[in-house]
């Protein structure tokens, strides 16, 4: 239990607290439902927890006092056409979509027509009232209420009203990826999102999700995006999970991915981050049985003051796995990057293939990074490597490109294109790397 006392962030907890009660009086006393009560005890169980601080090992490189001392308020209905959203689509790429604006989901701008028979995409106040349901949405809810120790993923249980559920059955492959916006509009004071999704891919099933959160012209409010996601891939399901973020650069926004992988399943995550002024992803995969494959795969550019934090973490329990994990950020100006990436290897995972690398270019004296690779072995019959580079552009190969008509300007955008690369040709759909490759030239050009 945290001492108010000596609790250096009891403000913020009490502001949240405040929060939580005046949208309490909102429900005119109607809280019957499960998930209420959930949130209820969330608020409560926040009391005894602790922000982190410098001084925790995890969160040294990245500080959140400046999160914590605004007051935010949660987000606001607003309403936008189609027209407005339609660039945040992938150009060409039919998608079932799921758009929420300011946190608030948007049924008249969603659209799940066609699902095929069988897959489930509802909220989170329906899921766990379905009887085929219940014990997997209230299994997670009640870990985040009582035995969840961090904070953010904590503070998302008790405000998120929005979240989704989706199920795929069994043995089926579905035709179409499903497509979360989550879309910032302008607004006159800060504001807190608490998206929350969770995932059920079932034997033999395959799915593409793409997640992304974007910022419309005029969002200079700082806003608070807290997110949530848990996916489980069950015996031999295949999921591709595909996140960009390109908010405000007043923007936070702290993501929480955890992964529970059943045999044979694989799991492959692109995390593209080029906005937000604080950045926090913490990616959680945990293999549950034998014979899993994990690709993990990440790339960041910095600017200005952005400060942008990857934390990765790969749990190998079980024999004959193998994980892939290859991060590459570009930072310039006055920005920070941070990369903790950590392997354990158990000691029954025997016959374990897991590859790690991170590299960076950091393009001034005055950007910053802090790259940590950590490999844990407990098994001797293993296959592991990890390494970090953090260097500049070649000055050669510049002079080189240089040599044969490019600007110093164009031959510089070009290497550092080519650096990316390696990390975007990844991603399965060519109607978002190509969405991809337009935006990373466009941050280039900036």
């Amino acid at each position: 239990m945290i001492s108010t006392v000596t609790d250096r962030h009891a403000a913020t907890k009490e502001w949240y607290r405040t929060l939580f009660e005046q949208n309490e009086r909102t429900l005119n006393g109607r809280r019957s439902h499960l998930l209420q009560e959930y949130r209820r005890a969330a608020i409560d169980h926040l009391q005894e927890l602790a922000f982190p601080t410098r001084k925790n090992e995890d969160w040294k490189y990245t500080n959140v006092s400046k999160l914590l001392q605004i007051q935010f308020e949660e987000g606001k209905p607003t309403s936008l056409n189609r027209e407005a959203i339609a660039p945040f689509s992938f150009q060409g790429l039919q998608t079932y979509q799921l758009v929420f604006l300011n946190g608030q989901f948007d049924e008249s701008l969603s659209s799940l027509e066609g699902l095929p028979e069988g897959v489930v995409v509802k909220n989170m106040e329906k899921a766990i009232l379905d009887a085929g349901f219940h014990d997997i949405v209230e299994g997670f809810f009640s870990h985040w209420t009582q035995v969840e120790s961090n904070p953010f993923v904590v503070l998302n249980a008790a405000f998120a009203k929005h979240g989704i559920f989706i199920n795929i059955p069994k043995n089926v492959v579905l035709d179409k990826p499903i497509h979360l916006f989550n879309i910032t509009a302008p607004s006159e004071e800060p504001m807190l999102f608490s998206p929350q999704i969770l995932v059920v891919a079932e034997a033999n099933s395959q799915v593409t999700l793409l997640e992304s959160y974007r910022a419309l012209p005029g969002s200079e409010i700082p806003c608070f995006t807290n997110v949530v996601n848990r996916v489980v891939a069950k015996e031999n399901a295949i999921v591709h999970h595909c996140k960009l973020q390109n908010e405000s650069k007043n923007n936070f926004l702290i993501n929480n991915t955890t992964v529970h992988q059943r045999c044979d399943s694989t799991y492959s995550s692109y995390a593209i981050d080029l906005g937000g002024k604080l950045v926090r992803n913490n990616l959680t995969s945990i293999l549950k049985g034998q014979g899993t494959m994990t690709n993990l795969y990440g790339v960041y550019l910095a600017n200005g003051e952005q400060h942008i934090d990857n934390q990765t973490f790969m749990d190998h329990a079980f024999p004959h796995c193998n994980s892939n994990e290859l991060y590459k950020g570009i930072l310039t100006d006055k920005a920070r990057g941070v990369f903790n990436g950590k392997v354990i290897v158990r000691p029954d995972a025997q016959k374990t293939n897991a590859f790690q690398q991170n590299s960076n270019l950091v393009l001034s004296k005055s950007a910053i990074m802090d790259s940590k690779p950590q490999l844990e072995i407990f098994a001797d019959d293993v296959k592991c490597s990890h390494g970090a580079t953090v260097g500049q552009l070649n000055g050669e190969a510049v002079f080189y490109l240089r040599s044969r008509g490019l600007t110093d300007e164009n031959a510089r955008s070009l290497l550092q294109h080519a650096f990316l690369m390696e990390v975007i040709e990844n991603i399965e759909l060519q109607e978002v790397r190509d969405s991809i490759e337009n935006l990373v030239l466009e941050k280039f050009e900036g």
